[in-house]
């Protein structure tokens, strides 16, 4: 069965620069408790041109119209955090194992103090784990995030039915590649 890693265009946005209320590594400066923070805080300016987008530090974004497609369609495994306008921040509640190994992502410049990576490099085309799977309506997210500093964030994965629905409903701003040896 095949599964699809789920890309959103550059949208403009930071939900972290700036801000002094998020928790931070004392030693290397990194985010530590990022997708526990309070994401409504930051005001998004204006309607976003995309459907499916990301921010600068590896906040995903989608509209009403996204979710009005995952309930319509009976998708599951997301997570939808209001944000300003018709705007959600998406989470997945399923973490599947990303073949580090077998993809050769390199891990860079590990914080003594925090444990994390300053940089994760070597996210596509994707691998997950022989035995990894997804149902066909289902979305999960990657056990690594991948990128360097704020940006780092996991890559979102969804089952071949999910992805015949998004594509189905031409979503603005959403990239869908087939994951390797599915």
């Amino acid at each position: 069965m095949p599964l699809f890693t789920m890309y959103g265009h550059d949208n403009d946005l930071s939900f972290f620069k700036d801000r002094n209320d998020v928790k931070r590594c004392s030693s290397c400066g990194l985010l530590v408790a990022k997708w526990e923070e309070d994401l409504g805080v930051v005001s998004i300016p204006r309607r976003l041109r995309h459907d499916v987008s990301s921010s600068y530090d590896g906040v995903f974004v989608v509209s009403g119209r996204f979710r009005d497609v995952y309930e319509r369609t009976g998708l599951t495994g997301l997570e939808f955090t209001p944000l300003t306008g018709d705007h959600f921040a998406l989470r997945a509640t399923h973490t599947v194992v990303f073949d580090s190994a077998r993809r050769g992502t390199r891990f860079i410049k590990k914080c003594d103090a925090c444990g994390q990576y300053e940089s994760v490099a070597g996210a596509a085309p994707a691998f997950l784990v022989d035995g990894e799977t997804i149902g066909e309506l289902a979305f999960a997210r990657t056990d690594l995030e991948f990128g360097s500093g704020d940006e780092k964030a996991p890559v979102f994965v969804c089952g071949a039915r999910a992805a015949e629905a998004l594509r189905g409903a031409k979503l603005k701003g959403m990239d869908l590649e087939k994951v390797e040896g599915t």
